[in-house]
């Protein structure tokens, strides 16, 4: 059973989050591995089977990249980032700007405010190659969604370390 069927979800890359949590928390209350301290140790390993799943499942599906790698394996593709990545030089380019004004930002002790607006800006982009995304898959262009998903882990990557 793949994540989407667990969660009851249409296999979608934008999905109603508040269903996914809700859905998360009625499987979690019913699945949850000490409701069945009583049970046998064969139902407790299948239980916290389970469970494993459901908290897996959930976090891959609560996130825009992961649950995007995610539909494209359930569609026979993996991404190779290492692939795209060494053909499209421009997108490196751009990458690596970015990189540098991160680390300009974290290494000079900017203030607060030069930080919030490298951090919006970097979720402007993530934003925008979301919704990128999502047309590109409905309208199946595999390789498209492919190489953006590829692009969006390196804006993760940034957003990521700006959060710490």
């Amino acid at each position: 059973m793949d994540y989407f069927t667990l969660f009851n979800l249409p296999k979608k890359y934008r999905i109603n989050k508040s269903l996914l949590s809700k859905n998360f928390y009625k499987l979690q209350l019913k699945f949850h591995p000490d409701l069945f301290i009583n049970h046998s140790e064969f139902e407790k390993k299948i239980v916290l089977q389970k469970s494993i799943k459901i908290n897996k499942g959930y976090k891959i599906l609560q996130d825009s990249l992961t649950r995007g790698m995610y539909l494209l394996s359930l569609n026979g593709f993996k991404v190779s980032k290492e692939k795209f990545l060494s053909e499209d030089k421009h997108f490196l380019k751009k990458y690596f700007f970015l990189y540098e004004e991160l680390n300009f930002l974290t290494e000079n002790n900017c203030d607060e405010a030069q930080i919030n607006t490298f951090f919006k800006k970097i979720e402007k982009k993530i934003k925008n190659y979301e919704q990128i995304i999502e047309i590109k898959f409905n309208e199946k262009k595999w390789d498209d969604v492919i190489k953006l998903i590829t692009e969006l882990l390196f804006f993760k990557k940034i957003q990521t370390r700006l959060k710490k």
